[in-house]
């Protein structure tokens, strides 16, 4: 008898330790409270950069390999890509983000760490490649949504140790990005269908024409503006540029098409998310945990 129940006694021991290791772990960005669950603005996000380029540059060194951070896009460099420019002040600083092109092409050529890692030779550089993005022999894959295909990145690398540190998890964080920020393309053309859309691109292009720039839309505007300041020299290519803009931010305000642009890709992205929740929550809730960490490595 006392067999049989030393025998009992230990498959029910089993079967809670079995049970209690299937248990799952809390993940960091759950404590975010769902009531709180919001977009960061421009501001914040940048502030999560910074901090993970920070990080970066902590675990190279602390890896043996030198690291400058690279500088990051600022909320008047974000602004560059917007379907219509809407700030008559942008616009005249800015024209059309030739500096910001510019500055872009510098830091991709001649950015310290760029120069650094190109001078290496050929073993010493894929080690220090590997140090910072990972080994692509052992890649995170996700399956993005609808006929988008697959995208990877490679796991490891101090990249992906500084995102774990902000996000939680760079693998999750990495699989919800990919997800949330690639459904444009899926609902780009609906957007442009909608009444709403094609009602303030009309009243847009109205007062386009009515200001001697007989455009139909921003696209359209784009095509013709890149031919045009195509060879120029570059202070008449800057004056053109701001000139253009101004008067294309001012139809965009007079005509609300920033604001209805802004308020239909908020509805459209919700709409063709929603088989996606998931992720959608875990995406907002991740950099909401992320931005709390940057302020806290702000701080150290």
């Amino acid at each position: 008898m006392r067999r049989k129940y030393g025998a009992t006694l230990a498959v029910t021991v089993l079967l809670l330790l079995a049970g209690c290791a299937e248990e799952p772990q809390p993940r960091p960005w759950e404590a975010v409270a769902d009531a709180t669950v919001r977009d960061l603005t421009n501001e914040e996000a940048v502030e999560i950069e910074r901090a993970e380029q920070r990080l970066i540059r902590t675990c190279m060194r602390d890896k043996g390999f030198p690291y400058w951070e690279f500088p990051v896009i600022g909320v008047d460099e974000q602004k560059s890509g917007n379907y219509v420019i809407e700030s008559v002040r942008w616009a005249r600083t800015y024209g059309y983000g030739r500096e910001f092109d510019e500055r872009a092409e510098r830091i991709r050529t001649s950015h310290r760490t760029v120069r650094h890692q190109n001078a290496l030779p050929r073993e010493e550089r894929a080690r220090y490649t590997r140090a910072l993005d990972g080994d692509y022999r052992d890649r995170m894959t996700v399956d993005l949504p609808g006929p988008l295909g697959t995208v990877e990145t490679p796991r490891g690398g101090c990249t992906n140790e500084a995102r774990a540190k902000l996000y939680g998890d760079a693998e999750a964080w990495y699989t919800a990005r990919r997800t949330v920020e690639s459904v444009l393309p899926l609902y780009a053309q609906d957007l442009k269908r909608d009444w709403r859309f094609t009602d303030a691109l009309g009243r847009w292009a109205d007062c386009m024409s009515g200001a001697g720039r007989p455009f139909d839309s921003p696209d359209d505007l784009r095509r013709t503006r890149a031919a045009a300041v195509e060879g120029m020299p570059d202070a008449e290519a800057d004056a053109y540029d701001r000139k253009l803009a101004v008067t294309e931010a001012t139809c965009a305000v007079e005509s609300s098409l920033g604001a209805v642009v802004r308020a239909l890709e908020g509805e459209y992205r919700a709409r063709t998310l929603k088989p996606y929740r998931d992720q959608w929550d875990t995406y907002r809730k991740m950099r909401l945990h992320a931005l709390r960490q940057a302020r806290q490595d702000s701080l150290s």
